[in-house]
């Protein structure tokens, strides 16, 4: 047997068993934090809707939690339909631009976004102007990590599941060069 977290799971990722796997990746929220707060976020989403929601994930570092979001939604009785947009950032321009829609239909529905990092709130500000003029009749957006970090952001997102320092992160489905999104726990490169 494992060590067990506050709920009593067992601890997801097992430190000893990786070895040297992810040497150099320093933990920022390790596996059990976030599965913890997922069941957090999942039981007041729960709660949120009235409504069957359509949940629609940015892609694509939001994959590991909106899998892991929505069937914790799921196991309290949330019933949804999900479905995924993708967008290309340019942060310099502060631009955002559709690359792939969601073919699900959204007019006169409750709509719930869910992305892996707010930082200046354009992404959700073109994911909500998108679904609102698609007729979407609610929006509701969970974020991840906040990193905005107290600066003057043009969107807000309705839950948040950390509040994150201003670092590149990796893991839990955020990339560098497209690697390290599968771990299951979300950190920096280098150790402190």
């Amino acid at each position: 047997m494992g060590k067990k977290t506050k709920s009593g799971a067992e601890f997801f990722f097992d430190w000893d068993r990786a070895g040297e796997a992810h040497h150099g990746v320093e933990p920022i929220f390790t596996s059990d934090e976030i599965i913890e707060r997922v069941e957090e976020l999942a039981a007041s989403l729960h709660r949120w809707f009235e409504e069957e929601p359509v949940a629609q994930v940015i892609m694509n570092g939001a994959m590991m939690f909106a899998a892991d979001l929505t069937r914790a939604m799921s196991a309290r009785g949330t019933v949804m339909e999900m479905d995924f947009i993708q967008v290309a950032k340019n942060r310099r321009a502060g631009t955002v631009d559709l690359v792939a829609a969601s073919n699900l239909p959204v007019e006169g529905r409750e709509v719930l976004i869910i992305d892996d990092i707010y930082e200046t709130g354009n992404t959700l500000a073109f994911a909500h102007a998108h679904f609102k003029a698609l007729g979407a009749a609610n929006i509701t957006s969970v974020v991840l990590l906040d990193k905005s970090q107290g600066r003057q952001t043009v969107f807000k997102p309705d839950f948040v599941g950390f509040e994150c320092p201003d670092i590149f992160v990796i893991g839990y489905g955020m990339d560098v060069a497209y690697r390290y999104r599968e771990l299951p726990f979300i950190g920096k490169m280098g150790r402190a």
